[in-house]
Formats: structure tokens, C-alpha cells, sequence
């Protein structure tokens, strides 16, 4: 076996609460009266994020129904979710694992807050060591879930002997307003719950002049058993199913652009989170993605062209249109991104990992082959660009 071991993406599971709801059900029977005087509302509701259905935690048709609430029971709302839904998807990512060696959990969110957090919790609930090392990512927005990668991949190469848990989890209906604006049209017609785990560890590379550029090695490895990409993991009876990845994490990169804080935010309010989003976020993601994904090549000996697979966080029509029109990414690149925000919506940090199940799985068409590069990429407040660099 080689010396060299590489920080690798091992198996990704995926949840949402409930059933999904269509969006003209979601308009038609709440919505409708709460923009009514809003123009074009319907349209921006329905028609122009592309979105068919959600997963909600909370129903506004029944959880609104007799007012808003303000924030306390929003954030126990949250806390309940971002339980149940870690309870089905960690044990799925774990399933044939030596629980012993997983040594950090990394659980990132930006709708809710508690202390001590869910992770506290799951830990004690999956039997997994008294000494782990948690560390919970919040508040960070759409492209926390690739910093909840970096951190991961920090205690790998820290300790590349012990396995390291991520879990993203949204509960983005918690926070759903009456206010009745053109912009909380689109945010509210645009977010959705959902969760979504990863499985990582330390794994032989490949060193020869066919596997291109190597990231830098780490030392030594837990034995992880042969990986098949978008091979099913058989999980226990908690609701969702593993797939394997098998992807090698070749470099990361993030970038705040300066002066653009203003167009995206959350904030909160009495009466909940509000989010912020300004028209103008797609031109500036438009402007500034192709230097950045430069910058994050740069060294590797790869080009934009030498990449596959582009697993976007679609966080909404316009920015998916602006990479593929950065890029000139085809249709079936940009695939995986459109369906999974056409079922689920944006679910901030989870959604970039729902496009990754999706594509490893083979739903929107033939899955990752060896050797192929991929960009995971999100962008989120600040405005923030974050992405990483997979070989798998």
C-alpha cells in the first residue's frame, strides 16, 4: 500500500422533513393573501425561482395559521428538526464504521441557535466517543457547508488515523415572515429544510504521472475498505441511505469581495431571522467566479476545462445560469443543480451536498467516473465565494 494517504470524501446521506409540498399548494393556500398586494408576486412565488416543491418543517398553512410566532419557538423548532433529521442521516453515513475512530464532528448551521447544540446530543445518541471534538459552524450562510469541509479536513491532517463526521442541517421554515415585499416574495418562495451528512477519512492516493496533480499527503489512514462511487452504503432502519463517494480533496479556496455585505444578509428580528437578498447578487457571482475558480486552480496544472463535474449551490435560476455562462457548462453539467432546487429549494448549507447525492447517485445522469475533477462551489454572505477542488 503507499505511503501517502489523502484527505477523501467517503459517503454523503441526505434527508428533509415530511413530505414535500408542492409550491402552488404552498401559494394558493397561504401565500396568496399574505402578498396579495404585492405585484407580480405570484410569479416571482412560483414562477421565476423554478422551484416545484419544498420540504417544510413548519407548514405555513397549518404552523401560521393563527399569526406568526416570534423567535423562541422558532429556535426550538429548529433544535427539534436538526434532530430528527441528524438521527436519520448520521447513522446512514456510519453504517459498517468502527464508531471508535471517528475523533471530530462538525455540524454547521445558520437558522438556529442553542447551547448546548444538537451535535452535543447526537454525539451521546450515536455512542460515539466522550472525547470527540466538536466544533459547530453558524451563522455563516449558502457556502458554510464547504467551510464546515475545511474544518473537517483540518482534523484530518491533524489526526489522519480518526474518521471526521459533517452535518449540515437547515431549518430554513422556522423563519418564514409576514412581511409583504417583493424581496420576501422570493425568499419565501425559495427556502426549504433539509440535512445532509458526510463520512470523511484518510485514504491511499495515487502518485503516478496519470493521476495529475496530488494534494499534499497526510501520514497515515483508517482502513476504509474499497470505495465505488455512487455505490449504495446499506444504512440501519433510520430513513436514508449512504452513497459512496470516494472523492480525494485536492485544494480548497475561499473570498470575500469587498463592499457587497449589503447584498445579502441575515438578521434578527423579533419576530424571527430575516434574510436579505439583493438582485444584483447573480452579476457579481457572474463578474467574479471565473478569477476565483483561477485562483483556485492555480498550481494544480488544471483548467476550468479539466473540470467534469460542477456541483453549484443552486441558490436560485440566475446563479446557476451565471456559472454555466461563466463556464459554458452544459446542460447536463448544470443538471444536478436544477433538479435538486426544483425538489427541495435552497436549503442554504445543505444544498451544494443535496447536488452532490444527486450526482453521485446517478439520479441526473451517469455518475462521476476515477479520475474525474469536480468543483463543489457556494456563495453565500459577505458576498462570500468558498469552493473545493475533488478528484475522485
Amino acid at each position: 500500500m503507499p505511503a501517502e494517504m489523502f484527505p477523501t470524501l467517503l459517503a454523503v446521506s441526505t434527508a428533509a422533513p415530511g413530505a414535500p409540498i408542492a409550491q402552488t399548494d404552498i401559494w394558493d393556500e397561504f401565500y396568496a393573501a399574505v402578498f396579495a398586494g404585492v405585484p407580480n408576486a405570484r410569479r416571482l412565488f412560483v414562477e421565476a425561482n423554478t422551484v416545484e416543491r419544498r420540504h417544510l418543517n413548519w407548514d405555513p398553512r397549518t404552523a401560521f395559521r393563527d399569526g406568526f410566532p416570534p423567535v423562541g419557538p422558532r429556535v426550538e423548532a429548529w433544535e427539534q428538526c436538526a434532530l430528527d433529521l441528524g438521527r436519520r442521516t448520521l447513522p446512514a453515513v456510519l453504517a459498517g464504521r468502527d464508531r471508535s475512530k471517528v475523533g471530530t464532528f462538525v455540524m454547521v448551521s445558520s437558522t438556529g441557535y442553542v447551547c448546548p447544540g444538537p451535535d452535543s446530543q447526537l454525539v451521546a445518541e450515536l455512542g460515539l466517543r466522550p472525547d470527540v471534538r466538536r466544533v459547530f459552524v453558524g451563522h455563516m450562510g449558502c457556502y458554510a457547508a464547504l467551510v464546515g469541509l475545511r474544518a473537517a479536513l483540518d482534523a484530518l491532517a491533524a489526526r489522519p488515523d480518526e474518521l471526521v463526521l459533517l452535518t449540515c442541517v437547515e431549518v430554513t421554515s422556522a423563519h418564514l415572515r409576514g412581511e409583504a415585499t417583493r424581496e420576501q416574495a422570493v425568499v419565501h418562495g425559495l427556502f426549504g429544510d433539509a440535512c445532509a451528512s458526510v463520512l470523511l477519512g484518510a485514504v491511499p492516493g495515487h502518485t503516478g504521472p496519470e493521476a495529475g496533480p496530488t494534494p499534499a499527503p497526510i501520514a497515515a489512514a483508517v482502513p476504509a475498505g474499497p470505495i465505488t462511487p455512487g455505490g449504495p452504503v446499506d444504512g440501519p432502519d433510520s430513513g436514508a441511505v449512504a452513497v459512496a463517494i470516494g472523492a480525494r480533496v485536492l485544494a480548497t479556496r475561499t473570498e470575500v469581495v469587498p463592499d457587497t455585505a449589503e447584498h445579502m444578509s441575515i438578521r434578527i428580528h423579533e419576530e424571527g431571522f430575516r434574510l436579505r437578498l439583493s438582485p444584483a447578487i447573480p452579476s457579481l457571482i457572474r463578474a467574479g467566479t471565473p478569477g476565483f475558480v483561477d485562483r483556485l486552480l492555480a498550481g494544480t496544472g488544471l483548467s476550468p476545462g479539466d473540470i467534469r463535474h460542477w456541483v453549484l449551490h443552486p441558490g436560485g435560476p440566475r446563479i446557476i445560469d451565471a456559472v454555466g455562462d461563466a463556464f459554458g457548462l452544459t446542460d447536463a453539467q448544470l443538471r444536478p443543480s436544477r433538479e435538486t432546487l426544483r425538489d427541495y429549494g435552497n436549503c442554504s448549507s445543505v444544498t451544494v451536498l443535496l447536488a452532490l447525492r444527486r450526482l453521485m447517485s446517478g439520479e441526473a445522469g451517469e455518475p462521476p467516473s476515477a479520475g474525474d475533477n469536480a468543483i463543489l462551489i457556494a456563495f453565500g454572505p459577505g458576498l462570500t465565494t468558498e469552493a473545493a477542488l475533488v478528484r475522485f
